[in-house]
């Protein structure tokens, strides 16, 4: 009995870190002292949709294509329970001349449970590294003299820090688990907002003013917390083939100008303040519903390449200028274990 027992325990351990080593599982961790690499080159298309902000730039119903997006993960592991990670993604938009980095998180992360009957909880933490670069943007004039604001990059130009948790079990061949986190950004001057349409605007108010408005002006951005969930089950068809199916749910909050933060002359410093408290709730937070499906193959026991297809849909608030009629993301995938 006791020989039956033994064997049951090492034959669940050996499945157990078949199913880790595979750098597509979604409960995957690097053991102590293994260093692991995933690169990704994905392309996506986007159809705009008919918001409010799009339509008073011409641009709802446009078509923007290709959008490459590379991005580059590492991590390694510090004991078999507990690794250390960062990721950074960025995005070129060639039809709107809008690019920087969409995705930058550095953290750790540390399994709580690993029983022999396949349940996984890990908990984790990451800097946002979304300040790694200033938010730029521009306000500009539409023929009706709104003003709208368009962003120029990805960046949101704060800091701030994730915390999330992740729950899963894994069979003999099939993994499901789940995860939830949070984000929250500190708002702060990082920024760089063109304001030069504005100088009609202030040259009928007073003749010769837009002379005094310099072209570039830095606001203070206020905090924000977001929200991300979502589930996948993944399954190991071969030794070789494997694939899955995810769902994710993000909430991204509304922008905000709190004040300006750059000094401004005398003459114009109130109308441009009162100006920009119009921004002061940006109406631009929106909601991203994103299906994955990937599938993988195993070139050698540290060599892995991977197909994903990601189809998202959202929702968003009037003056978004992120919300689409179609958002496609296809790539592939290339990982490393050392």
């Amino acid at each position: 009995m006791k020989k039956i027992i033994s064997f049951a325990i090492a034959t669940a351990a050996m499945t157990t870190s078949a199913l880790a080593a595979n750098m597509e599982n979604p409960l995957f961790l690097p053991s102590a002292g293994n260093v692991y690499s995933k690169t990704s080159i994905g392309l996506m298309l986007k159809v705009t949709d008919s918001t409010e902000n799009q339509q008073l730039r011409n641009h709802d119903g446009a078509t923007e294509f290709p959008i490459w997006r590379p991005v580059q993960e590492l991590g390694v592991g510090i004991t078999d329970r507990w690794a250390v990670h960062g990721i950074m993604g960025y995005t070129y938009d060639g039809d709107i001349n809008r690019k920087g980095f969409h995705l930058g998180r550095l953290g750790t992360t540390y399994r709580v449970i690993d029983s022999l009957d396949g349940y996984v909880w890990d908990i984790y933490g990451d800097l946002h590294m979304g300040g790694i670069e200033k938010m730029k943007g521009s306000l500009s004039l539409t023929e009706s003299g709104k003003a709208v604001f368009n962003y120029a990059n990805y960046s949101n130009g704060r800091w701030g820090a994730h915390l999330g948790t992740k729950f899963g079990r894994r069979w003999s061949d099939l993994t499901a688990s789940a995860f939830v986190e949070v984000l929250r950004t500190w708002g702060n001057h990082n920024n760089e907002i063109n304001v030069a349409a504005l100088r009609p605007v202030l040259n009928m108010m007073s003749p010769g003013a837009g002379a005094l408005l310099p072209d570039v002006l830095s606001v203070d951005i206020k905090s924000t917390w977001e929200v991300n969930a979502g589930a996948n089950i993944f399954y190991q068809m071969t030794d070789r083939w494997s694939g899955g199916l995810a769902f994710q749910y993000k909430y991204h909050a509304t922008n905000g100008l709190e004040s300006v933060y750059t000094e401004l002359p005398a003459a114009i410093e109130t109308p441009i303040s009162n100006k920009l408290q119009e921004y002061k709730d940006m109406h631009d937070h929106f909601n991203e519903y994103a299906f994955m499906l990937t599938l993988a193959y195993q070139l050698r026991d540290w060599a892995q390449v991977a197909w994903y297809i990601e189809d998202t849909l959202d929702t968003g608030a009037h003056l978004s200028s992120n919300t689409t009629d179609v958002k496609v993301e296809t790539g592939f995938r290339v990982n490393f274990l050392f």
